[in-house]
């Protein structure tokens, strides 16, 4: 399966053909910024990253080498407008592209998560998510649980933390203009639908709490060097955890950090120590609160 790509808007392109023209990525900005943060910078990176990622694509099949040089050229031009302070799951998606172009496999899960974060649903990034993950030289399969919890709770999983908290506002007004209404019109379907939103409400709210609870205390992150070794403690000197190094876009989540080390659980929930600078968090920063 070859991955879509697309720098801009997300719409969907074959590898063969060209990319969406600037005014596309123009459209990026349109709920993370105003005219006025939309610099001639921020233009002239995303229209350099454009050139460049239409390029790489042009002589993908030719010049192998120089296409995976322009790739990651885009990538750091992508980033270099993050810096500026825009970002939005279209750029993080962008991202995610340019790195999986260039067979940068953990970098471009990394971003394609970031993404999912913002923009879930998205069948292209699902798709180009999938296909980053074939690649993956360590296959780490998910515990029974983790399955059914996914497959039961995929609401929680699979819609945006801003989605939900103002789906859980909207009920939680309102659970109570139809208790207002009841007081006024005492009819069953009526008491029956506050007592729905009511529990839909605690559902959502529920897992808004769940999900800033895991941020703080269990981010999820994905490793992104080759190569990475797993000890059974904070440091070289401690004996290895598993007899194979982990390679990139091995995905984890974070359970407790002592200085420049990690300890970190897997899919199949084995767990061990690897150093901070070979990985990278879903979300960026990385919370004081962490235990260690």
């Amino acid at each position: 399966m070859r991955p879509t790509t697309a720098l801009g808007n997300g719409t969907r392109v074959r590898p063969a053909y060209r990319t969406i023209g600037l005014t596309g990525v123009l459209l990026l900005f349109a709920a993370t910024a105003s005219p006025a943060e939309t610099g001639p910078f921020q233009l002239n990176e995303l229209d350099h990253a454009l050139g460049e990622f239409d390029e790489a694509q042009r002589i993908q099949a030719q010049e192998p080498n120089r296409a995976r040089q322009l790739f990651q050229s885009a990538a750091q031009r992508l980033h270099s407008v993050q810096a500026s302070g825009i970002t939005n799951g279209r750029l993080e998606y962008n991202l995610g592209n340019c790195y999986l172009q260039a067979g940068d496999v953990g970098r471009a899960i990394l971003h394609y998560r970031r993404a999912q974060r913002l923009i879930p649903g998205n069948e292209n990034l699902a798709s180009n998510l999938e296909e980053a993950r074939s690649r993956r030289l360590t296959t780490i399969h998910p515990t029974r649980g983790s399955v059914f919890l996914r497959s039961v709770f995929f609401w929680h999983f699979q819609t945006s933390l801003p989605g939900r908290s103002r789906t859980a506002v909207v009920l939680y007004v309102l659970t109570w203009v139809l208790l207002i209404v009841r007081n006024f019109a005492p009819r069953k379907a009526v008491t029956i639908s506050a007592g729905a939103c009511a529990l839909l409400t605690a559902c959502a709210a529920v897992s808004v709490g769940v999900t800033h609870w895991t941020d703080r205390n269990a981010p999820e992150g994905v490793v992104t060097a080759m190569d990475v070794t797993v000890y059974k403690g904070p440091g070289e000197e401690y004996e290895r955890q598993f007899e194979e190094p982990l390679q990139p876009g091995v995905e984890f989540t974070l359970r407790e950090r002592r200085s420049d080390w990690w300890r970190v659980e897997l899919a199949d929930g084995k767990s061990g120590w690897i150093e901070a600078s070979r990985a990278e968090l879903i979300r960026p920063t990385l919370r004081k609160n962490l235990r260690g």
